[in-house]
């Protein structure tokens, strides 16, 4: 498995930019499936989460009111709090080293992309944060980690908007550590390359000229319109984030200098 090599804080937080996580992003798929970078198609989030990183899914009610999407375990422990909807109560749930927990209400919304992209958040925590997480007990008089070890990640950690991608609204060490996160989630369902690729080939053809780029983009990777039109700002496409596709040549593309991905 890719084992990425990261420059970090002395608390274990990455020093990463996102040009960097769109290249780990690339070089874990290229190591599980390298057919994803060639040719665009969703990637098997489940897949890559139980079989490539050895992950072990769970189901449960982590709120009564669905505020948290996923959870990735660090540690074993006795004390993950989940909610118990017949008895109409909360509890403590043990879980091992390596469990990712997802909301039930992920699955019962019937909006698969939402639950695509809490694994690929989690995978993000997962891949990047265990040195952070795994000794967080260590700190959490330090820091406000509600659960020493656990990631809580809500919907707006997860999905967010397009007013989310800048940097002043990364201020804290956990906002850098959603931030990870939640950009690898786009890098892992939307790979750079194909995704660049696909934009480029759909510019170039004039049948497309009044389809609104994202919901397009939506239904080759199977994520939302929204994460889509996110996805073109952050690789550049600002002019198109959102808006209908216009035609536009690849060599023109390339000029005008769309490709570079913004590093923040």
């Amino acid at each position: 498995m890719y084992q990425p090599k990261l420059r970090k804080k002395w608390n274990g937080i990455p020093i990463m930019c996102n040009s960097e996580i769109d290249a780990h992003a690339e070089e874990f798929l290229k190591d599980y499936n390298p057919s994803v970078l060639k040719n665009p198609q969703p990637v098997n989030m489940e897949e890559f989460a139980e079989f490539y990183l050895n992950l072990t899914l769970d189901y449960t009610y982590l709120t009564h009111c669905g505020l948290i999407l996923g959870r990735m375990v660090f540690q074993d422990t006795e004390r993950v709090p989940i909610y118990l909807p017949e008895e109409k109560c909360a509890d403590y749930l043990y879980a091992k080293r390596g469990t990712m927990l997802i909301d039930n209400i992920v699955l019962e919304d019937w909006k698969e992309y939402r639950f695509r992209s809490t694994i690929g958040h989690e995978c993000g925590h997962w891949v990047f944060h265990s040195d952070f997480y795994a000794y967080a007990h260590r700190r959490s008089h330090h820091e406000k980690i509600s659960v020493p070890g656990i990631t809580g990640c809500k919907k707006t950690d997860i999905e967010g908007g397009l007013e989310l991608t800048g940097r002043r609204r990364l201020i804290t060490d956990l906002d850098w550590l959603e931030h990870h996160a939640k950009y690898f989630s786009a890098a892992i369902l939307m790979p750079k390359t194909p995704f660049i690729n696909v934009v480029s080939d759909l510019m170039e053809n004039t049948h497309f000229n009044e389809i609104d780029l994202a919901e397009v983009l939506s239904g080759i990777f199977q994520v939302s319109a929204i994460s889509a039109s996110i996805r073109l700002a952050q690789l550049g496409f600002t002019d198109y984030a959102g808006k209908k596709l216009k035609t536009m040549t690849k060599e023109n593309l390339m000029g005008s200098g769309r490709f570079q991905a913004l590093c923040e």
